[in-house]
């Protein structure tokens, strides 16, 4: 039976990579990212071109780790496809570089609410479902794309 993955922030970077891999490891693998039918759309056609190219199943799924309504909808249609969902990994998140003092505490709490708590809105969303099944696997990735 293969595993059913999801990977927060999966558009590019790390998370789009990691996608892959594990597709090509034989998983079923939800590249989840924000704004599929916008700017996205992009992201989203090239999901669908590897999974064909290297027939793996590797999908894509809309879900912005902002916003719990997306993050419940994302969650839900994977459950919905899949009847189950096996590992979480969290991906999504932002760095900063420069002097502190050069960012505003409105900036400082943007980057607290996507690397901090859309993690805790994927895991209400997600472990009731882990919970029902009685396993599942969170991992946690340290390292964030460079804003």
């Amino acid at each position: 039976m293969k595993t059913i993955i999801l990977i927060t922030g999966a558009s590019s970077g790390f998370g789009a990579l990691t996608a892959r891999a594990l597709a090509d490891a034989g998983h079923t693998v939800y590249a989840s990212m924000r704004e599929t039918q916008g700017r996205n759309a992009p992201q989203v056609a090239e999901v669908a071109r590897y999974a064909e190219e290297h027939q793996v199943d590797l999908r894509s799924v809309e879900l912005d780790v902002a916003s719990s309504e997306s993050v419940e909808a994302g969650v839900t249609k994977i459950i919905e496809d899949c009847g189950r969902l096996d590992v979480i990994i969290h991906n999504a998140g932002h760095m900063s570089f420069g002097p502190a003092e050069a960012f505003s505490p409105e900036q400082f709490a943007q980057l607290y609410d996507i690397n901090v708590l859309s993690t805790q809105r994927v895991n209400r969303a997600a472990l009731p479902q882990l919970r029902k099944q009685g396993k599942g696997l969170l991992v946690w990735v340290s390292s964030s794309s460079a804003r």
